[in-house]
C-alpha cells in the first residue's frame, strides 16, 4: 500500500484528477497496486503560501497571472 500527499496550489477539479491519476500511473509502473495506492492533495491559497518574502497571490499578479480559486 502507498500513500502520497501532495501539497499544491489550488487547481481545477480536472487537473485534480489528472494528478491523482499520474502519480497513481507511476507508482503502479513501480510495483504498487492500483487499489492499495491513495493520493492525498493538500491545496493551500496561494495567499497564505510565499517565497522570498511575497506570497505567490503577490508574484502571480506581478507577473499578470491569474490564479484559480
Amino acid at each position: 500500500m502507498a500513500i502520497v500527499r501532495v501539497e499544491l496550489g489550488r487547481r481545477s477539479q480536472e487537473q485534480r484528477d489528472a494528478i491523482i491519476k499520474g502519480i497513481t500511473e507511476v507508482l503502479v509502473a513501480n510495483g504498487a497496486q492500483s487499489e492499495g495506492t491513495q493520493v492525498i492533495l493538500y491545496e493551500v491559497d496561494m495567499q497564505v503560501w510565499g517565497k522570498g518574502g511575497k506570497t505567490f497571490a503577490q508574484r502571480a499578479a506581478e507577473q499578470g497571472i491569474t490564479l484559480p480559486h
